[in-house]
């Protein structure tokens, strides 16, 4: 897990590694990191400052991504801050390992997804059929990727091929009073979290005096969390309560 920068006494800045598996911390400086938002996968950070670059953060090695304005319609789907522009990335593969691995992203202000391959000069949309709804979370598992849009629907596709992929509805989760979606992998299987939120009205004590006269203040807070597992021959989805001697991280 990646925390938040911290500043050492002289001066310059350190990224907080932590281990949930054993607890341990490791606090590494990252000039190439410094200042950028950063996320992880396959060992890798994906560092975002409207310039996008692959970072290993133990050998150093760099891979510059083609900026984030060479997305299809960047001046239209451009977040108001550039370092919150990528919602969301995950490799296929160890670019350590292979060259031979695609990034994908979950991009923008409406939260397309777009995907990079090593020589490409820009940015590949995935079309989305459904502009009222936008996607979520994202993840790499046998072979393919899937994701979860805002409406509880899980994509698939693949990108092997030359053409522009094409993407298959598989399952439906439900939609009700539900705050946030996870999509993950683990003993084999794909999973999807539901966090789900309800309202309460704030004590009389937490109103503001012109708030009292005037409405009722409520508030929202995570209820429960839910946990499908999605068979994907079937697009059944099926709720369960053991994951076994498994641990799920929703990340926030």
């Amino acid at each position: 897990m990646i925390d938040d920068e911290e500043e050492e006494e002289d001066g310059t800045t350190c990224k907080k590694f932590s281990s949930l598996y054993n607890g341990m911390i490791l606090m590494k400086r990252n000039p190439k990191a410094s200042g950028k938002r950063c996320m992880e996968s396959m060992g890798w950070l994906i560092a975002v400052d409207g310039e996008i670059s692959l970072l290993h953060p133990f050998s150093g090695v760099q891979i510059e991504l083609p900026h984030q304005n060479t997305t299809e319609d960047y001046e239209t789907n451009r977040t108001s801050n550039p370092w919150t522009f990528i919602w969301k990335a995950v490799l296929s593969a160890n670019p350590s390992h292979t060259s031979d691995y695609v990034l994908m992203v979950i991009e923008g202000d409406l939260r397309f997804r777009s995907f990079w391959r090593p020589g490409d000069l820009l940015w590949t949309r995935i079309r989305k059929q459904n502009f009222s709804t936008f996607f979520i979370d994202v993840v790499y598992f046998d072979g393919r990727f899937y994701a979860i849009n805002s409406n509880g629907s899980v994509h698939a596709w693949d990108v092997t091929g030359p053409e522009r992929p094409k993407t298959h509805t598989i399952a439906q989760l439900p939609h009700t009073y539900v705050k946030q979606y996870y999509i993950l992998h683990s003993l084999g299987s794909l999973f999807v979290v539901v966090q789900r939120s309800g309202s309460f009205m704030l004590p009389k004590d937490n109103w503001d005096s012109e708030e009292e006269e005037t409405y009722v203040v409520y508030a929202f807070e995570t209820t429960d969390f839910l946990v499908f597992q999605v068979d994907l021959t079937t697009g059944k989805v099926t709720q369960t309560e053991n994951i076994g001697d498994s641990a799920f991280f929703s990340g926030f």
